[in-house]
């Protein structure tokens, strides 16, 4: 990655969902979660991918976990040999993870950069990626490190993000809901919306039957959040599938023609960390609203 003009870098982890071409225009750097199956870890988006996830999930089991320390130091190395001096930390909701808290201790540790460590708390997947992304942008365009810190921290209260899954089997497995509840909501085909409360936890936004209600309820729940949000400048757009391209396409296309005038749009994959949470046929769409002027694109 070459060097755009400035200080600051953005570090998130592998549950942003950003496509590469963001790495390569801005300076955010990526963290590989851990994905474990048995014995083995594996660092998500190198050493395993989401559809080896997919592809071995129904007959075995995956879990998540941190960092590897040595990732971590060997990720502020390079982005202080990259002649960077300062750092917006962006992981995954301290109620889905404690990377941030691991990563606050680390940080401590740092003598050559100024490192501030957020709780993206309702940010994930696209929702995460586009806060990295939107805070690079600031950061490029020549904002200053203490009141990035400010605007980051508005964007994290200003990120909604909802997410439809297919099936409750692999939350069921994760401890989220009995067994119960899965096979009847498998039988009964309820699909549940799920978002992240300004608290981090995941809840359900709203619960409907089949496929086609949910794409439909996903597309209303996103047009609420923009029509009761704050008022502001401008605002972006996210959408994220998994194993999903097609619907995947489609939702961009319908929220786009639905939610006009946005400012711009980020579409991620989901990552293998998140796959083995939420198992395969995801999409999830959300809105970020952008109360500081945003930067040209």
């Amino acid at each position: 990655m070459n060097q755009p003009h400035g200080d600051i870098a953005i570090l998130t982890d592998s549950s942003c969902d950003l496509p590469q071409q963001y790495f390569k225009k801005y300076p955010i750097f990526r963290l590989p979660l851990i994905v474990t199956c048995g014995e083995t870890a594996y660092r998500d988006g190198s050493d395993i991918t989401v559809d080896e996830v997919y592809r071995r999930q129904p007959e075995e089991d995956f879990k998540t976990s941190l960092p590897l320390r040595e990732d971590v130091d060997a990720t502020f190395d390079a982005i202080a040999r990259a002649g960077y001096g300062k750092v917006i930390v962006l992981p995954l909701s301290s109620a889905l993870s404690s990377t941030s808290s691991q990563l606050k201790l680390i940080a401590a540790e740092r003598t050559d950069l100024e490192i501030e460590v957020y709780d993206s708390r309702r940010c994930a997947s696209a929702g995460l990626g586009m806060l990295a992304v939107q805070a690079a942008q600031y950061a490029v365009s020549g904002m200053e490190f203490e009141r990035l810190k400010q605007v980051t921290a508005q964007l994290i209260e200003d990120t909604t993000v909802f997410f439809c899954i297919d099936t409750l089997e692999y939350l069921r497995r994760g401890g989220r809901f009995g067994r119960v509840t899965a096979v009847a909501g498998s039988l009964l085909q309820i699909k549940p919306i799920l978002t992240i409360g300004s608290d981090g936890v995941i809840g359900t936004a709203a619960k409907v039957r089949g496929r086609n209600a949910a794409f439909a309820k996903l597309l209303e729940l996103v047009s609420e959040a923009r029509e009761n949000g704050p008022a502001a400048p401008a605002f972006n757009l996210m959408i994220c599938d998994g194993n999903s391209p097609e619907e995947g396409r489609q939702l961009e296309e319908q929220l786009k023609k639905q939610l006009p005038g946005f400012h711009q749009v980020l579409h991620g994959n989901i990552c293998a960390t998140l796959a083995v949470h939420l198992g395969p046929h995801l999409l999830g769409a959300g809105v970020q609203f952008l109360r500081t002027t945003p930067p040209p694109v």
